[in-house]
């Protein structure tokens, strides 16, 4: 009998990797290296200010500190995408030890889907099939295949 492969696994799981980081690429960029040219772009402040002006949403802080604060949060957020691929990474080399692989997809699924608000929904999807298949398919045990190879 052949031996046991995960090669399905392994595809969804890469190809689910590699969607999450082009996105994590282009968002760490922009949010570390793009974004101060936005804050520094006097045109956009005063476009932006007037925005606020015309919709006072009961924010009472200023075009400056709500662009601040924007922009943590986009940095905070991509870092938080940097640790989930560094976990996606990890569980897709640990494919072998498949229930702490499958917990750990598991969990990035859920991760993902909470954190993105379903906006990376092919990634969480895939994600979360790769764990249910890495707990339900199961190797079997040297000595069934022995008694099955009789024939």
């Amino acid at each position: 009998m052949k031996p046991f492969k995960r090669t399905v696994e392994k595809v969804l799981a890469w190809i689910a990797n590699i969607i999450l980081i082009v996105i994590t690429g282009f968002l760490s960029y922009g949010s570390f290296f793009k974004v101060s040219l936005l804050k520094d772009n006097q045109e956009f402040l005063n476009l932006f200010k007037d925005e606020l002006a015309k919709n006072p949403n009961g924010v009472n802080l200023s075009a400056e500190q709500l662009l601040d604060y924007t922009i943590q949060g986009l940095k905070m957020y991509s870092v938080l995408l940097i640790v989930l691929v560094v976990v996606a990474l990890l569980a897709s080399f640990l494919m072998k030890k498949r229930i702490l692989s499958g917990i750990l997809f598991l969990l990035l699924a859920i991760v993902i889907a909470i954190g993105t608000v379903g906006v990376l929904i092919p990634v969480y999807l895939l994600y979360f099939i790769v764990a249910i298949m890495l707990f339900v398919r199961k190797e079997n045990p040297a000595e069934y295949q022995e008694t099955v190879n009789y024939l």
